[in-house]
């Protein structure tokens, strides 16, 4: 990979000079990367964007669990699955936030989804990526679809030699500024390279925006939710300032979902499979690995919403990466007793309800008999080694479900309902998508799997209708007039 700084010095490359390309991918999450590959691999010469300094995006901060439909893991398990089976899973997700959002959420998507999210398994496997076990989610995923990475470090490295081809450029430190348009097309792209530098793109068949949510800038919520959400914690990195949303609704596009900032509490599913989570009388009070909405109504249920996850020095230095993206920091003792006081729990509490979480563990039930989680530590892991910690429960906001609307091409459409020439999206920027996060393992897996589509999109200039997945009829939903949003104030 070549980034920005260093092609300074390549012979007829300077920022200060057009770059011209096939197509530019803007932003390399699991959307902008898989898109990059696609659109590579058709011969394209392909220019990437990225405001880090390296590729990857959110996706070596996830969790790592991704659901895939009808794949090669579950019929080697004797899982039966279907588009059908997921679209109903979905479906029925959605239904739940109906009662308190506005949700538009995209059938076509829905069924590329589950058409092409296989194929994504293969392509990660075959790409190095490792599964260790399947998770069960049965309120959710009423069939067993979903599977932990086992390294997320893997993600990056499973990419890294697209952005070596002869046909790729990887400009880092790079950060998207406006669209340029011609004839009503999206022609090419400004954005701002290292040094604060003005840098310009010609793009000849078209632009693919994968730069992420808008969960890292707090002027753009609060354009959309109310209280506290706005300014909430959040869990990513603090490049996704909604710069797509911004850039695209500024020509027009439909920007949807915008108001759906789900609250939940801040934890890494991966993290959370090792913790129990504790009150102040030292009682678990909830299954520390159930739905969202339900972690987050057991918290705010407790005194001045005060409680812990609780874990042990194993787990500690074994996932000491998503530790580090805990909200507030934890407290550590040398045995529970001593945990308790720091905390402020009630130290018999906390040992007995430790132990009992231990010898559960140690038995061979699948099932927690007090809570009901099914979500359980790898291998069983006890909480056994000291020293032994403790980190606040906080709500805050990750899910940011708003974003452009797209055809079936993942093309962007504008407020009117028709298509604009030359500009794709992928990741958490397609919002008749993100609505499916509530599923879980969707984000990571959406992105893969519809950024490789608007990848292709982009080489072939595709604009709808060509992706062996016709929407039925009425599938797209109406436009919403006057969600446009004005740029000042709200830049990252």
């Amino acid at each position: 990979m070549t980034p920005v700084h260093e092609l300074k010095s390549t012979p007829g490359v300077s920022p200060g000079v057009d770059h011209h390309c096939d197509v530019l991918v803007v932003g390399t999450g699991p959307g902008g990367m898989a898109a990059t590959a696609a659109a590579a691999a058709t011969g394209a010469e392909v220019h990437v964007v990225e405001a880090l300094d390296q590729i990857g995006g959110n996706s070596v901060w996830s969790t790592g669990y991704m659901a895939f439909v009808n794949s090669r893991a579950q019929r080697e398990a004797g899982i039966e699955d279907s588009a059908a089976a997921f679209i109903a899973d979905a479906e029925a997700s959605i239904d739940l936030l109906r009662d308190q959002y506005p949700v538009i959420a995209d059938p076509a998507l829905l069924r590329l989804f589950a058409e092409h999210s296989a194929a994504t398994y293969e392509i990660l496997l075959a790409r190095g990526l490792r599964f260790s076990r399947f998770i069960p989610r049965p309120l959710q995923h009423r069939t067993t679809r979903m599977l932990a990475v086992e390294d997320m470090m893997d993600f990056r490295r499973a990419f890294e030699p697209e952005f070596s081809r002869p046909n790729v450029r990887l400009f880092t430190g790079t950060s998207a500024d406006r669209l340029l348009t011609g004839d009503g097309h999206v022609t090419g792209l400004v954005a701002r390279g290292p040094e604060g530098e003005e840098l310009r793109w010609t793009a000849r068949k078209g632009v693919v925006l994968a730069t992420g949510g808008y969960q890292s800038n707090p002027e753009l919520r609060a354009r959309h939710v109310p209280g506290y959400l706005a300014r909430a914690p959040y869990l990513g990195v603090d490049t996704c300032r909604g710069d797509a949303h911004l850039m695209a609704g500024a020509i027009g596009a439909d920007l949807i979902n915008m108001g759906l900032v789900l609250p939940l509490v801040i934890v890494s599913s991966s993290f959370v499979e090792d913790c129990i989570a504790l009150n102040r009388d030292g009682k678990r009070f909830h299954d520390e690995a159930g739905p969202y909405e339900n972690r987050v109504a057991a918290l705010q249920a407790q005194p001045e919403r005060r409680a812990f996850y609780i874990f042990d020095d194993e787990t500690c230095q074994a996932k000491a990466q998503l530790l580090a993206q805990m909200p507030e920091p934890a407290m550590s003792a040398p045995d529970l007793g001593q945990l308790a006081r720091k905390a402020g729990l009630d130290p018999e509490g906390l040992r007995v309800s430790v132990a009992e979480w231990n010898e559960f563990l140690s038995g061979s039930s699948d099932k927690d008999r007090s809570f009901g989680r099914v979500v359980l530590p790898a291998g069983r892991r006890q909480i056994v080694k000291a020293p032994f910690h403790a980190v606040p429960m906080v709500v805050g906001s990750n899910f940011v479900s708003g974003g452009m609307r797209v055809n079936d091409a993942l093309q962007v459409m504008d407020v009117y309902g028709d298509p604009i020439g030359g500009l794709y999206a992928a990741g958490d920027a397609v919002g008749g998508f993100n609505p499916t996060a509530e599923l879980g393992g969707m984000r990571l897996c959406g992105g893969f799997t519809l950024g490789r589509l608007a990848g292709l999109s982009a080489a072939e200039g595709r604009s709808g209708s060509v992706l062996d997945a016709s929407p039925p009829k009425g599938a797209h939903m109406p436009s919403m007039i006057g969600s446009r949003i004005a740029l000042q104030d709200v830049r990252g």
